[in-house]
Protein backbone atom coordinates (compact mmCIF):
# COMPACT_ATOMS: atom_id res chain seq x y z
CA UNK A 1 0.00 0.00 0.00
CA UNK A 2 2.77 2.39 0.91
CA UNK A 3 4.70 1.42 -2.22
CA UNK A 4 1.67 2.19 -4.39
CA UNK A 5 1.41 5.60 -2.79
CA UNK A 6 5.05 6.44 -3.53
CA UNK A 7 4.71 5.06 -7.07
CA UNK A 8 1.73 7.33 -7.71
CA UNK A 9 3.71 10.33 -6.52
CA UNK A 10 6.71 9.35 -8.66
CA UNK A 11 4.51 8.88 -11.75
CA UNK A 12 2.89 12.25 -11.10
CA UNK A 13 6.25 14.02 -11.03
CA UNK A 14 7.34 12.17 -14.19
CA UNK A 15 4.27 13.33 -16.10
CA UNK A 16 3.83 16.82 -14.68
CA UNK A 17 5.43 19.62 -16.71
CA UNK A 18 8.43 21.35 -15.15
CA UNK A 19 7.66 24.86 -16.39
CA UNK A 20 5.53 25.85 -13.35
CA UNK A 21 8.42 24.95 -11.03
CA UNK A 22 10.85 26.91 -13.19
CA UNK A 23 8.57 29.96 -13.18
CA UNK A 24 8.17 29.84 -9.39
CA UNK A 25 11.91 29.42 -8.98
CA UNK A 26 12.56 32.38 -11.28
CA UNK A 27 10.04 34.52 -9.37
CA UNK A 28 11.73 33.58 -6.11
CA UNK A 29 15.13 34.67 -7.45
CA UNK A 30 13.67 37.95 -8.74
CA UNK A 31 12.00 38.62 -5.37
CA UNK A 32 15.30 37.97 -3.59
CA UNK A 33 17.13 40.37 -5.92
CA UNK A 34 14.51 43.07 -5.36
CA UNK A 35 14.82 42.63 -1.60
CA UNK A 36 18.61 43.00 -1.79
CA UNK A 37 18.30 46.17 -3.88
CA UNK A 38 15.72 47.64 -1.48
CA UNK A 39 17.94 46.91 1.51
CA UNK A 40 20.81 48.73 -0.18
CA UNK A 41 18.55 51.67 -1.04
CA UNK A 42 17.31 51.82 2.55
CA UNK A 43 20.87 51.74 3.89
CA UNK A 44 21.87 54.50 1.48
CA UNK A 45 18.84 56.61 2.47
CA UNK A 46 19.67 56.23 6.17
CA UNK A 47 23.34 57.08 5.65
CA UNK A 48 22.44 60.08 3.51
CA UNK A 49 19.90 61.37 6.04
CA UNK A 50 22.37 61.04 8.92
CA UNK A 51 25.21 62.57 6.90
CA UNK A 52 23.07 65.55 5.94
CA UNK A 53 22.24 66.26 9.57
CA UNK A 54 25.84 65.79 10.69
CA UNK A 55 27.27 67.96 7.88
CA UNK A 56 24.68 70.71 7.65
CA UNK A 57 24.35 71.12 11.40
CA UNK A 58 27.96 70.34 12.35
CA UNK A 59 28.31 73.37 14.65
CA UNK A 60 25.20 72.45 16.60
CA UNK A 61 25.01 68.65 16.57
CA UNK A 62 26.11 66.22 18.04
CA UNK A 63 28.23 68.56 20.17
CA UNK A 64 26.95 72.09 20.38
CA UNK A 65 29.86 74.41 19.58
CA UNK A 66 28.05 77.62 18.76
CA UNK A 67 24.90 79.10 17.28
CA UNK A 68 25.59 80.58 13.83
CA UNK A 69 24.78 84.25 13.23
CA UNK A 70 21.32 84.82 11.79
CA UNK A 71 20.19 81.37 12.91
CA UNK A 72 16.79 81.60 11.25
CA UNK A 73 18.31 82.12 7.82
CA UNK A 74 21.03 79.53 8.48
CA UNK A 75 18.49 76.81 9.28
CA UNK A 76 15.85 77.68 6.69
CA UNK A 77 18.45 77.60 3.90
CA UNK A 78 19.34 74.03 4.90
CA UNK A 79 15.77 72.80 5.28
CA UNK A 80 15.12 72.01 1.58
CA UNK A 81 18.03 69.57 1.33
CA UNK A 82 17.11 68.02 4.65
CA UNK A 83 13.49 67.76 3.53
CA UNK A 84 14.54 66.00 0.32
CA UNK A 85 16.45 63.41 2.35
CA UNK A 86 13.50 63.19 4.75
CA UNK A 87 11.23 62.30 1.82
CA UNK A 88 13.64 59.66 0.50
CA UNK A 89 13.87 58.02 3.91
CA UNK A 90 10.10 58.20 4.40
CA UNK A 91 9.65 55.44 1.79
CA UNK A 92 11.49 53.00 4.05
CA UNK A 93 9.80 53.91 7.33
CA UNK A 94 7.30 51.24 8.46
CA UNK A 95 3.71 52.35 8.02
CA UNK A 96 2.97 52.19 11.75
CA UNK A 97 5.81 54.68 12.45
CA UNK A 98 4.96 57.19 9.71
CA UNK A 99 2.70 59.48 11.79
CA UNK A 100 5.39 59.84 14.46
CA UNK A 101 8.08 60.37 11.80
CA UNK A 102 6.01 63.09 10.12
CA UNK A 103 5.27 64.75 13.47
CA UNK A 104 8.96 64.74 14.40
CA UNK A 105 9.87 66.35 11.08
CA UNK A 106 7.12 68.97 11.41
CA UNK A 107 8.27 69.84 14.94
CA UNK A 108 11.87 70.20 13.76
CA UNK A 109 10.87 72.31 10.75
CA UNK A 110 8.67 74.59 12.85
CA UNK A 111 11.44 75.01 15.43
CA UNK A 112 13.93 75.94 12.69
CA UNK A 113 11.55 78.47 11.19
CA UNK A 114 10.66 80.08 14.52
CA UNK A 115 14.10 80.19 16.13
CA UNK A 116 15.61 83.66 16.15
CA UNK A 117 18.82 85.23 17.40
CA UNK A 118 16.76 87.12 19.98
CA UNK A 119 15.39 83.90 21.49
CA UNK A 120 18.91 82.47 21.71
CA UNK A 121 20.27 85.65 23.29
CA UNK A 122 17.44 85.70 25.82
CA UNK A 123 18.06 82.05 26.74
CA UNK A 124 21.80 82.62 27.11
CA UNK A 125 21.43 85.82 29.18
CA UNK A 126 18.83 84.53 31.62
CA UNK A 127 21.14 82.46 33.84
CA UNK A 128 24.01 84.95 33.56
CA UNK A 129 22.11 88.14 34.35
CA UNK A 130 20.35 86.71 37.38
CA UNK A 131 16.91 87.30 35.90
CA UNK A 132 14.28 84.74 36.68
CA UNK A 133 14.29 82.02 34.03
CA UNK A 134 11.58 82.39 31.44
CA UNK A 135 9.06 79.71 30.66
CA UNK A 136 10.81 79.08 27.36
CA UNK A 137 12.92 75.91 27.30
CA UNK A 138 16.60 76.16 26.40
CA UNK A 139 16.88 76.21 22.57
CA UNK A 140 19.98 73.97 22.68
CA UNK A 141 18.13 71.27 24.58
CA UNK A 142 15.07 71.53 22.35
CA UNK A 143 17.22 71.42 19.21
CA UNK A 144 19.10 68.33 20.37
CA UNK A 145 15.89 66.59 21.39
CA UNK A 146 14.31 67.29 17.99
CA UNK A 147 17.37 65.95 16.15
CA UNK A 148 17.43 62.84 18.33
CA UNK A 149 13.73 62.31 17.61
CA UNK A 150 14.46 62.42 13.87
CA UNK A 151 17.48 60.13 14.09
CA UNK A 152 15.66 57.48 16.11
CA UNK A 153 13.76 56.63 12.93
CA UNK A 154 16.98 55.53 11.25
CA UNK A 155 17.29 52.49 13.54
CA UNK A 156 15.42 49.54 12.07
CA UNK A 157 15.03 46.11 13.57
Amino acid sequence: MLNEFFEQIAVYFETVPLWPFLIFGFLGVVALMIDIVNRKRRTYAIENFRATIEEELADMYPVHKRWPKNINHYLTVRLPEMHQNFEVLRVFIPQKNLPEYNADWNNFRDFCRNLTDEKIAAAEQSPVSGQPPSNEPDPKEVFHKLIENLLKHTHFK
